[in-house]
């Protein structure tokens, strides 16, 4: 590359890179004077969560559900599996199947807090692009993983900033946010993560047939499952199964069912009130005693103590 090409590129990328914080900066004010505390704060555009933190946090597993993410200030690390991944400002995290994942925010102040958001993925809408794009979407040339991170272009933020205008104009919603969310998907299904997101949606491929294990993991995390059954759910070999389920998910299956039901555990406990021994039996476990230990080693502390501890941060 000639001296000339580079000085060029950087020209190009200067005024992207200043468009991109006058965006940046158009949604993050007026969620900085609304989002007056911490925590994840529902909105009035269906499926539309926003996060504001003013300190760093401890890891925290939890289920992602089909998901895109946007962060407008800080950063994250996430654990998936024992993959370290970061997560920062002006990035998007798509995440298309349901996935357990530990995470922490890294960076974050009361001077400036950890602001971000997230929207549901709408699977069946994303299917139907899919069709109507057909060979317009880039081709994944290595399989497909649960989790993307990538820079938000110019293109995708401005959809981010339209479908945060919604909150200070209701009344457009019902009519609006839909076309807003088909073109976050459009955009999506076009950008460089478009081939990794497709791959989810198609009938045969090997992420779909992942994403049918990882359906019969939820429905059935409390029952003793065997690889075979798992492998005959997907049609592939044991040996394929354990391989693609690692590439998608950065874990086995077993490691994938045992984190549902820790955090499946977990809820039952926060939030029905039952003991930690009959929520072990609840989520399939035989042995309260292995159900501690493995709670422990996931959560950082025995259940009662980590209720006890969760219950003080409400």
């Amino acid at each position: 590359m000639t001296h000339s090409t580079v000085q060029h590129q950087e020209r190009h990328a200067a005024p992207q890179q200043d468009s991109r914080e006058a965006l940046r900066q158009q949604m993050l004010q007026p969620l900085l004077a609304t989002l007056t505390s911490t925590g994840v704060h529902e909105s009035c555009v269906p499926g539309l969560r926003l996060f504001r933190s003013d300190a760093p946090t401890s890891a925290t597993p939890t289920i992602y559900e089909p998901t895109l993410c946007l962060l407008l200030q800080g950063s994250k690390q996430l654990l998936l599996g024992e993959e370290l991944l970061h997560y920062s400002t002006l990035q998007f995290l798509l995440v298309p199947v349901m996935l357990p994942v530990s995470g922490k925010i890294v960076h974050a102040s009361s001077n400036e807090p950890y602001i971000g958001l997230s929207l549901n993925l709408d699977l069946r809408e994303l299917t139907e692009l899919v069709i109507d794009l057909g060979d317009k979407i880039p081709r994944q040339p290595v399989p497909a993983r649960g989790i993307s991170i990538a820079d938000a272009d110019l293109v995708l933020l401005s959809v981010f900033q339209r479908i945060l205008q919604l909150l200070q104009q209701p009344q457009d919603i019902d009519v609006m946010f839909p076309l807003l969310k088909r073109e976050l998907l459009y955009r999506l299904l076009l950008s460089r993560v478009g081939g990794h997101l497709r791959e989810f949606t198609l009938l045969d491929s090997q992420a779909s047939r992942i994403g049918k294990v990882i359906d019969t993991l939820r429905q059935r995390y409390n029952q003793p499952l065997r690889i075979k059954d798992l492998a005959d759910v997907a049609h592939m070999s044991e040996s394929s199964l354990f391989q693609s389920f690692k590439a998608v998910t950065s874990m086995s299956p077993l490691q994938f069912q045992k984190q549902l039901r820790l955090n499946e555990a977990r809820r039952i406990m926060l939030y029905e009130g039952v003991e930690a021994a009959t929520a072990s039996y609840k989520v399939g476990y035989e042995s309260p005693s292995q159900f501690s230990r493995e709670y422990s080693r996931l959560f950082g502390a025995p259940p009662k103590a980590d209720v006890a501890r969760f219950r003080q941060t409400l």
